[in-house]
């Protein structure tokens, strides 16, 4: 492959993975207007426990199906590729099911874990897409194999729009129709229920299509070898378990913040855990047992004892049996309970009356009605939220460049050091790696010095919430830097044949992203956990890097070093001068906050970015040689920019040396 094609391979893999990161953004979006901060955290928490158990699910089947199709149908043995396939069908048939009942069963304590109660519906509700999710992988995994890209294209973008559609539309009726926020959560995680089901309609549409020819294809080979299950999985699963740990590695850590941080944010004395149908409960950092086990009122308000979990809370309860009410108080918190009339606490209601529970004299009150004075607790769901609904939406549209070159790089890599061609091996690992710094660290700074603008023109804020989001923001996203190097050179590492060693690193990485939780939590609160995230990116983006050395010697930048800090110390310097700005003039314009959010973000843009490409050039951190490197359209568009000199000088001589 020509250094043209892989650039343009990269741009075409770029825009691809655009689409579907600003699909995934722009479903965020809306869902945090609707369901707030809190909803975002019980959404996060269902979202995330089922992304890790689907990586699991499919073991990385499908990328080793697809190399195996690919190997079996290059040589016409397309016997031996429809066995392969039957036998991966079956597989993710299994394991669909399985992982499905299991989400089913483990719902409840998994939420409870993570001090999220209220998260089992959402759960619950994903859940379903677990039976087709494995299988369409599968499809997807047996056409790439045969470089038939059209149905895994078109199920990506059927699945992406009805997922989306429900997800933000469900919510919306739920609530309307006087549903509370736990169950219009479920709502919004079921999209990802018929999102699957969009992708499987589309996958057997193409699968039934291509089937006489598939039919015709095997029936005409005469000669094939009986492949037994065992060869089949034996081989699939030397393929495939590099891949699915060195996958998990993002995934498994927002997992394990979503897992964690409510704990690790939330003092002892604040937590409140009960789980329905069972008696067992944490009510105020104290282990009790219930007379009477949670249930739902109504099918969407979960209710538990109020005499018992009142004295758990350290609050005082006065009856007044004559007029069947109850006086609460705890601290400034005040309250007055009636019978069979609905909670309210601070102005809200909750969702159900106080009653007595059904074949029992037990009164009971919506779960909410505690939870909504354990304030500890309920900053820490707000800033789960801010870090999972909108912190990690954004901090996903740096990477789309590395996703694109550790996906490009592999072949151009595996076939140079096939050749032992290992000058080749050495430019195009260190091109990989330059382009991944030069324009990922960009994108990296325009978010995190950006982020209180983009916060206020995306998300829905409150006047606590501005500063603390755009910090939790920038914070996350500065980090993507490493994650960005951390990628690619994994895909260099698989282009070198091997895949063991992004796996181990991965697993290092994960430790270190556990070991910094609990040390850095307790010291610096969300930011400690966010700390964590970068040490474990950089661990890995380290060893990969170091072991990659061992094979050939990287030139990153050489020399370009101080053009490119200049460049970006600019870049952050005039981004921070318009925020300064933007904060001074604010008050005096008569403009919507919106709209000045938004003008504010285009500004800094457009400024900083363009003084960064062009300090680039003029400052070294991108050499003139370099442009060779380019595609056409970019080649000619900087010469158009040289004859002004805005650029420094092509030469067609300089490129005719190079060569």
């Amino acid at each position: 492959m020509s250094k043209n094609s892989f650039l343009k391979g990269t741009l075409i893999l770029t825009v691809a993975a655009i689409v579907s990161r600003v699909l995934g953004v722009g479903q965020r979006v809306p869902l945090q207007h609707i369901m707030g901060n809190d909803g975002m955290t019980l959404y996060t928490i269902s979202y995330n426990v089922y992304s890790m158990l689907l990586i699991i699910a499919t073991l990385g089947v499908p990328s080793a199906l697809s190399k195996q199709i690919s190997e079996y149908t290059a040589v016409g043995q397309y016997h031996e590729a429809h066995q392969t396939y039957k036998a991966a069908r079956n597989f993710a048939l299994v394991t669909g099911v399985v992982m499905f009942l299991f989400m089913i069963i483990i719902a409840p304590y998994y939420a409870e874990y993570a001090l999220a109660p209220q998260a089992e519906l959402a759960i619950k509700a994903i859940a379903p897409a677990m039976l087709l999710f494995p299988l369409i992988a599968i499809m997807r995994g047996y056409f790439q194999g045969q470089q038939f890209m059209q149905p895994t294209g078109l199920s990506q973008v059927m699945e992406q729009i009805l997922r989306v559609a429900t997800a933000v539309a469900l919510p919306l009726i739920l609530l309307h129709y006087g549903y509370n926020k736990d169950v219009a959560v479920a709502g919004a995680s079921f999209g990802a229920v018929m999102g699957s089901v969009a992708a499987v309609a589309v996958m057997m549409y193409f699968y039934k299509k291509h089937r006489p020819a598939q039919r015709k294809r095997v029936s005409e080979q005469k000669n094939y070898t009986k492949l037994t299950y065992r060869q089949i999985y034996g081989k699939m699963l030397r393929l495939s378990l590099p891949i699915t740990i060195s996958a998990m590695a993002v995934p498994l850590l927002y997992f394990i913040d979503s897992s964690t941080s409510l704990r690790l944010l939330t003092p002892q004395n604040e937590r409140i855990s009960v789980t329905l149908k069972h008696t067992e409960a944490t009510i105020g950092g104290k282990e009790i047992t219930l007379p009477v086990a949670p249930y739902l009122y109504k099918n969407n308000t979960t209710m538990i004892p109020l005499e018992e979990a009142s004295v758990a809370m350290g609050a005082d309860l006065v009856w007044d049996k004559n007029h069947q009410r109850a006086f609460y108080e705890r601290g400034p918190v005040k309250a007055t309970l009636v019978m069979n009339q609905p909670v309210v606490l601070n102005g809200k209601t909750f969702g159900g009356p106080l009653q007595i529970a059904a074949g029992t004299d037990v009164p009971c009150v919506p779960l909410r009605f505690f939870t909504e004075q354990l304030h500890a607790y309920n900053e820490a769901v707000d800033t789960v939220g801010i870090l999972g609904g909108s912190a990690q939406s954004l901090a996903g549209l740096p990477i789309i460049l590395a996703i694109a070159l550790s996906s490009s790089i592999i072949p151009v890599v595996s076939a140079a050091y096939s050749r032992r061609d290992h000058a080749e091996v050495q430019r195009m690992s260190s091109m990989a790696l330059r382009i991944a710094l030069i324009t990922g660290v960009p994108a990296a700074l325009y978010l995190t010095v950006a982020a209180y603008p983009i916060n206020g023109l995306l998300f829905k804020n409150t006047d606590a919430t501005y500063l603390k989001a755009a910090f939790i923001i920038g914070a996350l996203c500065i980090g993507t830097i490493f994650q960005v190097m951390m990628m690619t050179s994994s895909g260099i590492l698989q282009g070198l044949g091997r895949t063991d060693l992004p796996m181990r690193h991965v697993i290092i990485g994960v430790l270190v992203k556990l070991a910094g939780n609990y040390v850095f939590a307790p010291l610096f609160g969300i930011y400690g956990i966010i700390l964590a995230t970068s040490l474990c990116f950089i661990a890995v983006m380290s060893l990969n890097i170091r072991a990659i050395n061992q094979y050939t010697k990287l030139a990153i930048l050489g020399e370009r070093w101080r053009g490119f800090l200049l460049s970006s110390l600019l870049l952050s310097a005039i981004g921070l001068g318009i925020i300064w700005l933007g904060f001074t003039v604010q008050p005096h314009l008569l403009i919507p906050e919106r709209l000045f959010f938004g003008l504010e973000a285009a500004m800094i843009g457009a400024c900083a970015l363009t003084a960064y490409a062009l300090a680039l050039f003029w400052l070294g951190g991108i050499d003139v040689q370099d442009i060779r490197y380019f595609p056409n359209v970019a080649q000619k568009a900087y010469r158009m920019l040289s004859r002004y000199r805005i650029v420094p000088a092509y030469v067609e001589e300089q490129k005719s040396h190079m060569n």
